[in-house]
C-alpha cells in the first residue's frame, strides 16, 4: 500500500513538472496544497495546466497504478459526468478535461494517506472547480 502511494506521488509530481516545462509559461506554476488535518498533499492547477494534464499520459499512468476504488472524484456543480455505483462514470482524463473546458476551470489533485480515516481510504482525490 505504501509503495503504491509513493509511486502515485512520484508520478503526479513528475507529471506536473513536465507540464510546467512543456506546457506552462514563466507565470504558470501549480500551487502546492498541504492539508495535514485531511491527511493529504496536492496541487491546484491553472486552467492551462489542467488542459495539459488532461491531454498527457499522467491520468492513465495514475489509473494503472491506483485502483479505481482508491481514487475519488469531486465533481463541480453542473458536471455532465454521472455516478455509477457511487463512482464517477468517466475516466479521470475526462473529468480533468471537463474542468479545463470551462472558462477558468481547473482541478485540485491530492495524494492521500489511505490509512488516515479522514481520507476514506482514497489514495488520489481529484476535485473539479469552475465558475
Amino acid at each position: 500500500m505504501k509503495i503504491r502511494t509513493l509511486a502515485t506521488a512520484g508520478v503526479l509530481t513528475a507529471g506536473i513538472a513536465v507540464i510546467g516545462v512543456l506546457g506552462g509559461g514563466v507565470a504558470s506554476a501549480a500551487t502546492p496544497i498541504v492539508q495535514p488535518d485531511h491527511g493529504r498533499i496536492g496541487l491546484s492547477l491553472s486552467n492551462a495546466e489542467t488542459a495539459a494534464l488532461a491531454a498527457g499520459p499522467i491520468p492513465d499512468a495514475i489509473a494503472n497504478i491506483v485502483l479505481g476504488s482508491q481514487r475519488w472524484v469531486g465533481r463541480a456543480p453542473g458536471s455532465v459526468i454521472t455516478n455509477v455505483d457511487g463512482r464517477a462514470s468517466a475516466p479521470d482524463r475526462v473529468v480533468i478535461a471537463e474542468a479545463a473546458a470551462h472558462p477558468g476551470g481547473y482541478v485540485n489533485i491530492y495524494v492521500s494517506d489511505p490509512n488516515n480515516p479522514v481520507t476514506g481510504g482514497y489514495i488520489v482525490q481529484t476535485y473539479q472547480h469552475w465558475n
